[in-house]
């Protein structure tokens, strides 16, 4: 299982989620795939694109396995692309942190 968490900053599992999800800055990429879960933090490719780029963020993401993503409201060309990939869409309030997201969703963190 790999979860994208749109995020604004690169502040680890401390990194507050996003106010924006096709335009965040950041995603934190977390693979539960070993025995403890793995945070990698990746600039987002798109964030300064023209018109459009929810369904590119959505390619971007399914082409790094994510299953699950989790950010602020999600727009329509974006959730429909992301739905076309089988990729879950869970939301969580702007400014909470990664960690805390993440805990609430019911995922595990790594610290």
């Amino acid at each position: 299982m790999r979860v994208a968490v749109a995020i604004e900053m690169n502040n680890g599992w401390n990194s507050p989620i996003a106010y924006r999800f096709a335009r965040a800055p950041f995603f934190a990429i977390i693979d539960y795939n070993g025995p403890t879960p793995t945070l990698q933090i990746i600039q987002n490719p798109h964030a300064f694109g023209r018109g459009g780029i929810g369904p590119l963020v959505a390619q971007w993401l399914a082409s790094m396995g994510v299953n699950v993503v989790i950010g602020p409201q999600v727009g329509p060309n974006a959730s429909a692309a992301l739905a076309s990939f089988g990729i879950q869409v869970r939301l969580a309030p702007p400014g909470t942190p990664l960690r805390d997201a993440l805990i609430s969703q019911g995922f595990a963190t790594g610290t």
